[in-house]
């Protein structure tokens, strides 16, 4: 991962305001030699729970599931879901709802 030391400053001013909001870093998800994969962020709120996945600078994806649906699953249902560098997607997330308004015809 190639980044500039002011995007691990913005990401990392970002990292804060969610914890601020109430996300907590689970446990890091490292393979089978010890290397760090994945920091993954989640705030259960509600019947929803909001996830945040870093994998890299470039390689971050997040979504709005309901409890129990499998977030690292591309086809689980969300209620809200996108990926990309890490300060365009913890800013998508930063302006995120409470809840999501849906429509059902």
């Amino acid at each position: 991962m190639t980044s500039s030391a002011d995007d691990q400053d913005a990401s990392s001013i970002r990292l804060r305001k969610l914890v601020a909001r109430g996300f907590r870093l689970m446990p890091p998800v490292r393979d089978t030699d010890g290397e760090l994969m994945a920091l993954i962020y989640v705030r259960p709120h509600g019947d929803i729970v909001d996830v945040v996945e870093l994998r890299g600078e470039d390689d971050v994806r997040a979504a709005r599931v309901s409890r129990g649906a499998n977030f690292r699953d591309d086809r689980a249902e969300a209620q809200w879901r996108t990926a990309g560098s890490a300060c365009d997607v913890l800013d998508q997330v930063l302006s995120l709802p409470e809840r999501l308004i849906t429509v059902h015809a």
